[in-house]
């Protein structure tokens, strides 16, 4: 009778071990799908990716996180907002959001750079003054990715000689004037989803 209690406490045992790793912390996620924590912190504030807060620590399925991956790569673009005015940015992003894309905003190049490192975007729109660098940073960094995504410049001076600049680079490249009104970004993000 004892050894078949020891087997069935061990069988527990692995069945508990088998569950637990459906479940992952953080860096068991960031590892997982290959993202900087701080790329997921964002995803969690703007409530984009499934995960359960137990006590201070965030918890997530392996299966449901599966089920958002695919779900939203055949709804969404995942697309980099570019922008040093922090209202702007926020707008545009919340917009984007709201209309179901994967949307990420940075304020500067280094930001910038940084995510085009961890995640493969649909579309990028790119401010071309920004505070520690220009638009041209951006747009050689994503020209420089297996699968360079469309990029649309957003700017006050669509004839400075930066925005000529960009043209040289990217003839396609299509620029816009601001201010720009939100419905012709959302134009640029459905486009997104189908490249």
């Amino acid at each position: 009778m004892g050894r078949q209690w020891r087997m069935s406490a061990r069988n527990m045992s692995l069945t508990g071990r088998s569950k637990v790793t459906e479940v992952m912390n953080l860096t068991q996620l960031a590892s997982y799908l290959q993202m900087s924590q701080a790329s997921l912190y964002h995803l969690l504030a703007a409530g984009k990716i499934p995960g359960t807060k137990v006590g201070k620590q965030w918890r997530f399925s392996r299966p449901k996180v599966d089920e958002w991956l695919q779900g939203s790569k055949q709804q969404s673009a995942d697309i980099l907002v570019v922008e040093d005015d922090a209202l702007i940015l926020q707008t545009v992003v919340k917009v984007l959001q709201e209309a179901g894309h994967q949307c990420v905003g940075a304020g500067t190049t280094a930001r910038a750079l940084s995510l085009l490192t961890e995640i493969a975007f649909d579309l990028v729109f790119i401010d071309m003054l920004l505070p520690d660098g220009t638009g041209l940073d951006i747009i050689s960094a994503v020209m420089s990715t297996p699968k360079p995504p469309q990029m649309v410049i957003v700017t006050a001076h669509p004839g400075h000689e930066l925005a000529d600049k960009a043209r040289r680079l990217v003839p396609n490249i299509t620029v816009l004037e601001k201010p720009v009104r939100l419905e012709t970004l959302m134009e640029f993000a459905k486009t997104g989803v189908t490249r």
